[in-house]
């Protein structure tokens, strides 16, 4: 008989929990980043927020296809 850390290891509670963690994580980076380049300020602010953003979808994307 297998103890509760176990069980739960491969569950799909465990797997869940972990990729809100890292949806968090993600969202975090994401968000300390647009504030940082928001200072920049005007229209150059926002073309670099968007390529922030879209440098870090096309990463996810990149590796959830890769995976």
């Amino acid at each position: 008989m297998c103890g509760p850390f176990s069980a739960l290891w491969n569950s799909r509670l465990l797997g869940t929990y972990l990729r809100v963690r890292v949806a968090v994580l993600v969202a975090a980076v994401l968000t300390a980043a647009g504030a940082a380049v928001v200072g920049i300020g005007g229209v150059w602010g926002l073309v670099a927020l968007l390529a922030l953003a879209s440098t870090a979808c096309l990463a996810l994307g990149f590796v959830s296809v890769v995976r």
